[in-house]
């Protein structure tokens, strides 16, 4: 029983993190990252990295009430 609560809480953490691609006209893309309040920056990072695996610069960094916000653009 506690094995199932462990797995499903880690798969409603892991599912609040989302990817929104931003097309700027005069540059490269730019992504926003938003994880939800509950989880750690390392999620919003993980995700960053799964995005830009390359590598990423870090635009803007935002924690409100409800969600963590991370702005990122790939090299």
């Amino acid at each position: 029983m506690t094995i199932t609560i462990a797995v499903s809480a880690g798969l409603i953490l892991a599912a609040c993190t989302t990817t929104q691609k931003v097309q700027r006209p005069d540059g490269p893309d730019e992504y926003i990252i938003a994880c939800g309040a509950a989880v750690g920056w390392n999620i919003c990072y993980n995700q960053a990295n799964e995005t830009c695996p390359n590598g990423y610069t870090t635009l803007s960094e935002d924690a409100g009430f409800n969600r963590k916000e991370l702005r990122i653009s790939c090299p």
